[in-house]
């Protein structure tokens, strides 16, 4: 019913762009799937320019028919890697949210550490007890059943433990397993550099993800302000530009909150993202734009996935 009265747009969030072994969390779409996806977009869809895209919400002009709005979460490294050339072939842009307590580190994201803690070694301690955020856990690890036990019991409980206890039992698993913190190369994050280079070219935006990627409804008003404003700044000093975008870590609805919004109003941003499904109108809110969470399609799947979001 809404379609009809108001064009719809369909936000898509991606993650990663690369081939791995190993994707538990399903955030890594192919190249060749990127590409054959973005292809179809082009020829098919009007995949706005960023600013256009918020030209039209704020002034609550009628989007085009088939709007299609790129972006990403986190700041891999693959990004510029890997995603860039392709968006640049097409001339396509998109909107890069970076996390920026990691970058130009070769440290992981915590759920990437956790499997790679708990999922790839061959040699670990048959027992593991661990306190969480006031959980106290036990698991038998000696098996790979009890190892993915272990990995599907902390990673929700992870996300919403705040940072600092998020960061101590991180370090308590790694030390537990005899790991250094530095991670697996294809899971890095961006570096300074590629940073720079991503924000120089015009297929590229960069936006804020916060600093420690935390679900800020865990924290406090003054913490969340904090957390937003450090990569802001962050981000400012290493690409010459204050961002004028932000997306909220997770994203769903229980991962912020009203104070989440207040710190994004007190702090400028001109649009903020999340991550639950919906279409968005000329009266959708600029504060929580909605989106569509992209897994590795192929191009069939993907079809099929935007006629269902469409309804067309």
């Amino acid at each position: 019913m809404l379609n009809r009265l108001d064009t719809p747009a369909l936000v898509l969030l991606y993650h990663r762009v690369t081939t791995l072994q190993s994707d538990p969390q399903q955030l890594a779409v192919s190249p060749e799937n990127f590409y054959a996806q973005l292809e179809y977009l082009k020829n098919t869809h009007a995949v706005l320019p960023i600013e256009e895209f918020h030209d039209c919400l704020t002034r609550r002009k009628k989007l085009p028919r088939r709007t299609v709005v790129i972006t990403f979460d986190d700041g891999y490294a693959d990004n510029y890697l890997e995603a860039l050339p392709i968006l640049n072939t097409l001339s396509c842009q998109a909107l890069f949210f970076i996390t920026t307590s990691l970058l130009n580190t070769q440290r992981e994201l915590w759920w990437d550490d956790l499997e790679r803690i708990l999922l790839t070694q061959k040699y670990l301690p048959h027992e593991l007890e661990l306190e969480v955020n006031g959980h106290h856990l036990h698991f038998n690890t000696s098996t790979l059943r009890g190892l993915h036990k272990a990995y599907d019991q902390l990673q929700p409980l992870l996300r919403f433990t705040p940072p600092v206890l998020r960061d101590a039992a991180m370090n308590y698993l790694r030390n537990w397993a005899g790991l250094r913190e530095e991670g697996r190369a294809s899971h890095r994050m961006l570096t300074h550099y590629e940073l720079q280079q991503l924000s120089f070219s015009s297929a590229a935006v960069i936006g804020a993800h916060t600093h420690t990627h935390p679900s800020l409804a865990t924290l406090p008003y003054e913490e969340q302000l904090q957390e937003i404003a450090l990569s802001k700044n962050i981000l400012e000093k290493i690409c010459g530009q204050a961002p004028g975008y932000f997306s909220f870590p997770y994203g769903s609805k229980h991962d912020y909150n009203a104070a989440s919004l207040r710190a994004c109003r007190e702090l400028g941003f001109k649009m903020v993202y999340a991550n639950f499904y919906n279409q968005v109108h000329r009266w959708t809110n600029v504060l929580e734009v909605p989106r569509v969470l992209v897994r590795n399609w192929n191009i069939a799947e993907f079809k099929s996935k935007l006629k269902q979001f469409f309804h067309y």
